[in-house]
């Protein structure tokens, strides 16, 4: 299976506390509980602030790169100005921290889309454990792998120098 956590970048918080995300879309209280009670997704802010790309790239310590692939991928949905500039609200921010943190833990941008769609609609966290319990079995059935691919390149190892 392919991945494409290779080719997001990382933040060293990727591997943060899952109550400390804030996810994409507002969406019911979830174990994933956001800190506000709207969500980035949201619209319904009263005073909304428009971030450029470069601006929100900043505040999120990400590349432009980064938004313009999310965009690509269908998990960011900036506006666009009269020129056609890309603008985004404030909260796009926990969305990019919270797609950070699922490309930090391994998700794909396929899986990574289904969680941030499914967040988005009533009582979806029964759907979203199932799909990251099912990419967690995913990834220990890799783990298990590596680790046996390891013990019997050190016996190899252990053999061609005559180590024990």
């Amino acid at each position: 299976m392919r991945s494409d956590a290779s080719t997001a970048p990382s933040r060293d918080d990727a591997a943060a506390s899952p109550k400390a995300l804030s996810p994409c879309g507002g969406g019911p209280a979830h174990r994933l509980e956001s800190t506000s009670e709207s969500g980035p997704g949201r619209h319904h802010d009263s005073a909304p602030v428009s971030l450029s790309i470069s601006e929100l790239a900043h505040r999120c310590q990400v590349s432009t790169r980064s938004l313009r692939y999310y965009e690509e991928q269908g998990l960011l949905f900036p506006s666009r100005n009269a020129v056609g500039h890309r603008r985004y609200r404030a909260k796009d921010a926990d969305c990019v921290g919270f797609i950070q943190c699922l490309y930090g833990a391994g998700l794909p941008s396929d899986l990574i889309r289904t969680v941030v769609q499914e967040w988005k609609l009533p009582d979806s966290a029964p759907r979203i454990e199932a799909l990251l319990r099912t990419r967690h079995a995913e990834l220990s059935r890799e783990a298990e792998e590596l680790h046996s691919k390891l013990t019997g390149l050190e016996a190899v190892l252990n053999a061609v120098t005559g180590s024990s």
